[in-house]
């Protein structure tokens, strides 16, 4: 075997051991239950700017 060949066929193998990680540490923490990003937002921001009760815009009446 050519000494360059063997870099290359490591370093294939190298890449695909690292992306198969990577891939299975993802789908690990993917699958746990409430692991979607809208399980762990709050149901109302407290930091929300309130908004005119009756639905109109004062700066648009004037």
């Amino acid at each position: 075997m050519e000494p360059g060949l063997g870099a290359v066929i490591f370093l294939i193998l190298t890449i695909i051991v690292v992306f198969s990680v990577g891939a299975f540490l993802i789908y690990r923490v993917m699958n746990r239950p409430n692991a979607h990003i809208g399980s762990r937002l709050p149901t109302e921001d407290p930091n929300a700017e309130v908004g005119p009760e009756d639905g109109s815009d004062p700066a648009s009446n004037p």
